[in-house]
């Protein structure tokens, strides 16, 4: 189901900004995913953690976060009809930034993060949905 102009609540108003923050979500993911499967030490020196070994690890985690940003391009596309990996997004942003609070010293930086990005989401999304209902 696509989002068609001149529904009540101003919905395409939301639809909008919410796309906006989960594109600059996307993007700035791919970034930071580039950064690691490129420079994993230079990662791990960001976080004051010691360097990889063996740099396959913090590559591959740069690569699962490619294959996960993938995953959120359906609520992009349609996030009216597609909310479960809007959900899931949000969701997913904020167990990580609690799990890297939990861990403490450089991790407090990737749990700033994510949280933010995941209410940031959130607080966007919420006006969808709720326009959604209401249409």
């Amino acid at each position: 189901m696509g989002v068609k102009q001149g529904r009540p609540g101003g919905m395409p108003g939301a639809v909008k900004r919410y796309r906006f923050m989960l594109m600059l979500s996307i993007v700035l993911n791919v970034v930071v995913a580039f950064f690691i499967i490129f420079q994993p030490d230079g990662f791990t020196n960001l976080l004051h953690q010691p360097e990889a070994f063996p740099k396959t690890w913090p590559r591959h985690w740069g690569f699962q976060l490619l294959a996960i940003n993938g995953l959120y391009l359906p609520g992009y596309w349609d996030p009216v009809g597609q909310r479960w990996p809007n959900w899931m997004g949000v969701l997913i942003r904020i167990t990580f930034a609690l799990f890297f609070f939990s861990q403490g010293d450089g991790f407090t930086l990737m749990g700033v993060y994510d949280g933010l990005s995941g209410l940031l989401l959130l607080a966007a999304y919420l006006p969808v949905v709720r326009g959604a209902r209401d249409a």
